[in-house]
């Protein structure tokens, strides 16, 4: 069941808020894992300062340490490249 892009995009800030990247990893949530690193590439939105400072200051922080705990070579085109390839059966017949 694919979910909207406003569900995604709120799934995404739960995921980096709560640190919980490890668990989409696991669970193999390719399209909310493209979404957290497409959010994260992008940083907290600049109106967010205006509208909800605090909840900016609160996304820039797990963004920040989305970046410091080295997942910012996972790039939305790097786990679309992943999804794509576990879901096409493998060139070579295995076994």
């Amino acid at each position: 069941m694919r979910r909207s892009k406003r569900t995604l995009h709120v799934e995404a800030m739960n995921t980096l808020l709560n640190n919980e990247i490890i668990s989409v990893i696991k669970n193999h949530d390719w399209e909310l894992l493209e979404e957290v690193a497409r959010l994260a590439a992008k940083d907290a939105p600049l109106d967010m300062a205006a509208t909800d400072p605090a909840m900016f200051i609160t996304l820039r922080n797990a963004i920040t340490r989305f970046h410091v705990k080295g997942w910012s070579q996972m790039t939305p085109e790097r786990v679309h490249l992943i999804a794509k390839g576990l879901a096409e059966p493998p060139l070579l017949p295995m076994g």
